[in-house]
């Protein structure tokens, strides 16, 4: 069986991302430049129910070691705003 790898998931973020929030993201993973955060292989990306889709929309993303952030997106900026969890 030749089963394909799933695609990373790149989302645009705001150029300047804090020091401690990329450096929390690069340990799980994730590959942040200016502008973009891509997350690795495996992650899941899934569309919140729970919160009142505005302009915004809201979705879960879950990274393979299971490390949670939330995604404030806004389709007509397609701009990604990321919520990490306090530590």
């Amino acid at each position: 069986m030749n089963e394909s790898q799933p695609e990373p998931i790149q989302l645009q973020t705001p150029k300047s991302l804090l020091a401690k929030a990329k450096a929390t993201m690069q340990q799980h993973g994730c590959l942040v430049e200016e502008g973009s955060v891509t997350l690795p292989p495996g992650s899941t990306r899934t569309l919140c129910e729970r919160y009142l889709q505005t302009t915004t929309q809201w979705y879960d993303l879950v990274l393979p070691d299971q490390f949670r952030m939330l995604e404030a997106y806004e389709p007509q900026r397609h701009l990604s705003i990321l919520y990490l969890p306090p530590q």
